[in-house]
């Protein structure tokens, strides 16, 4: 999608990861705290590009979630590149 190509190019400018080169290992220890509520069929087919702008939006509290939370853009990127693969 176009979309994701945009969002991922504005979220490096920004200075996030761009998404291939996130770190999926990474991503998976630092979403250890997110299992609690959530699990990666959660975004099933999502891409790690609309990934890392929804939890950016979570992070800026566009979007309304349980708790606050507070990560590096390098944890942002890497959290979506682990959910994106769709595995636990």
């Amino acid at each position: 999608m176009r979309y994701d190509r945009i969002i991922a190019a504005i979220l490096a400018l920004a200075g996030a990861n761009p998404a291939g080169a996130a770190d999926v290992a990474a991503g998976r220890a630092a979403a250890a705290k997110c299992v609690a509520c959530h699990e990666a069929d959660d975004w099933d087919g999502e891409s790690a590009a609309s990934l890392q702008s929804l939890i950016a939006d979570i992070i800026a509290g566009k979007v309304k979630h349980k708790q606050k939370i507070e990560l590096s853009s390098a944890d942002v990127a890497n959290i979506a590149a682990y959910w994106a693969q769709g595995k636990k």
